[in-house]
């Protein structure tokens, strides 16, 4: 299923199961599958989505977040030329990239967890960062948008943000989860049912945070992961059905679009 979605000259890329797994890691691969055998796998499904989408599924780069404190890479013309196989190692929490390299998309394979976007419609900037419910605890949602503030100077009134497919409110935990640290935040995000299981209404923090962060627009995939059969989602397979193990992908790219004669295109979308 191929979603067109646009903001400005922005597309949204989001996968379901249909494509296949969207990452490398061995547990979605069948045992023995090799390290080299599951990159070729992996890299012909980028190049299938981009065939689809509209750009060469070669540039395709992620943030390995290991910062986690709201720390921004740009996805440069430079860099790609040094990097032209894309998935390469990023240590920073958030990615940005500009109309000026269009055709090269920034994203996260996800499960249950949101991709958080946000662009600058008027200067042709988009910034993404993977929103693990840890990390939402830190409010990664409002510092993608602060990754706008700080490398373009980006104003509220500019920004339209959009949060991919996660999970809803059949996302539950045994015991209140530890990396729920502001209660405050949590307070009717995590509620208690008569089983005794903890629901978590991930959607509905990551939407206050991002209108709390005085965003122009919200847009919000109506997408349940967990309950919807054609994506994947590790909270419906830890409890058995293990068709939905895998990884979904989300991400976005800017469309080619005429900036003057001293504009250099190589990234060349369809």
């Amino acid at each position: 299923m191929i979603n067109n979605l646009k903001i400005g000259n922005a597309k949204i890329v989001e996968t379901d199961n249909s494509y296949g797994n969207m990452n490398t890691a061995a547990k979605f691969f069948p045992e023995g599958t090799s390290e080299e055998e599951r990159k070729r796998i992996f890299m012909e499904r980028r190049l299938k989505v981009g065939e689809d989408f509209g750009f060469d599924g070669h540039f395709m780069y992620m943030a390995d977040q290991k910062d986690q404190n709201g720390s921004w890479f740009e996805i440069s013309e430079d860099y790609v030329e040094a990097n032209p196989n894309g998935w390469s190692d990023i240590p920073e929490d958030i990615l940005i990239v500009t109309d000026k390299v269009p055709g090269v998309v920034i994203g996260h394979p996800i499960a249950d967890c949101p991709v958080v976007m946000a662009f600058d419609r008027r200067q042709g900037v988009a910034a993404i960062g993977h929103c693990s419910a840890n990390l939402v605890d830190i409010k990664m949602p409002m510092l993608v948008v602060d990754a706008l503030l700080d490398s373009y100077r980006s104003s509220d009134q500019d920004i339209i943000a959009y949060v991919s497919m996660c999970a809803g409110i059949n996302w539950t935990y045994k015991n209140y989860p530890k990396w729920a640290k502001d209660e405050k935040m949590w307070k009717d995000a995590i509620t208690l049912d008569k089983d005794g299981l903890y629901h978590i209404d991930l959607k509905r923090v990551v939407r206050k945070q991002l209108l709390d962060r005085n965003v122009s627009g919200l847009i919000m995939s109506p997408v349940d992961t967990i309950t919807d059969s054609d994506y994947y989602s590790n909270s419906a397979a830890s409890n058995g059905n293990k068709a939905k193990s895998g990884r979904n992908f989300a991400g976005t790219f800017f469309a080619d679009r005429e900036r003057g004669p001293h504009t250099k295109v190589l990234y060349r979308s369809r």
